[in-house]
């Protein structure tokens, strides 16, 4: 019984996966410019991919599978965006964001953020730890699961060389920030989806804003900028520092007050999860 349970849960995950990628796909034809039809495409398969990934472990009874969704998942979140920001600024050099109802990257001349200088020390105690956690989750100690693990691990303490130390994770914020942004997830996609199915297109109504962020440190502002890249109906087009300023791609405008007010509620969420306390930024 508990086995049919969990069948009939992970075959109704990877059905609203299958669904949701089948509305990106459409997404993909039916909205009328470039930088909209990335809300659909990118965003909307990335979580697709994940779901179905998830669903299929649930089915199977495979926590391991369910551990590689998970990884999925994280990996796409860093991705994604970063791939939706390189493509959209590129749309918009290219000419391509036409119909914008309010652009505030026209004539902006700001420079673009850049990561601080940092020490790239390199812990062994670390680098052991992590190739541990990934043997747990593929539950193997194979001789190629450590090697596997070993490399991955390596390559984590490689790049964590170019994290802003300033703002370090905290753990304890990272299940808050998860909660709060799957609901905005599950909001988001909601009205992307209408849209997709509404063959008008009426609530499309594109621009791009400049959100100051309140909070100066790159690592936050690199968190909150995938964040909002990765939330269906907003794309970060560019990053740029003195002043920090995120600019926002919006599919569904209605006033530049409300998006720097949806932009500033993932900022607060993210900040959370760093060390560094928030700092009020006025407009």
């Amino acid at each position: 019984m508990e086995g049919y349970r969990m069948s009939v849960i992970g075959i109704l995950v990877m059905a609203t996966g299958v669904g949701i990628s089948v509305l990106a796909a459409y997404g993909l034809v039916n909205f009328p410019t470039a930088l909209s039809r990335m809300h659909a495409s990118t965003k909307s398969a990335s979580l697709g991919l994940a779901l179905i990934v998830f669903g299929a472990g649930i089915a199977g009874e495979s926590w391991e599978l369910v551990g590689l969704a998970l990884l999925v998942a994280a990996f796409l979140f860093v991705t994604a965006p970063i791939s939706g920001h390189v493509v959209g600024r590129a749309a918009y050099l290219a000419g391509q964001a036409k119909g914008l109802v309010h652009d505030d990257l026209a004539g902006a001349r700001a420079q673009p953020a850049r990561a601080m200088p940092t020490s790239r020390d390199f812990s062994f105690v670390r680098w052991a730890g992590l190739t541990g956690v990934w043997m747990l989750v593929w539950r193997d100690i194979s001789l190629g699961t450590a090697v596997g693990g070993a490399v991955v691990a390596g390559l984590v303490e490689a790049l964590r060389g170019s994290i802003d130390r300033r703002s370090a994770l905290r753990a304890v914020g990272i299940p808050g920030f998860a909660f709060r942004y799957l609901g905005l997830l599950v909001r988001s996609n909601t009205r992307v989806a209408w849209e997709v199915l509404t063959i008008s297109n009426a609530g499309i109504r594109e621009a791009i804003v400049a959100v100051p962020l309140a909070d100066r440190s790159l690592s936050a502002a690199l968190l909150v900028a995938n964040a909002v890249s990765f939330t269906p109906g907003t794309l970060s087009v560019e990053l740029t520092s003195d002043p920090m300023v995120l600019y926002v791609h919006v599919l569904h405008f209605e006033s530049v007050e409300a998006t720097i007010t949806d932009v500033r509620t993932i900022e607060e969420m993210a900040v959370r999860v760093l060390h560094e306390p928030t700092r009020t930024l006025s407009c």
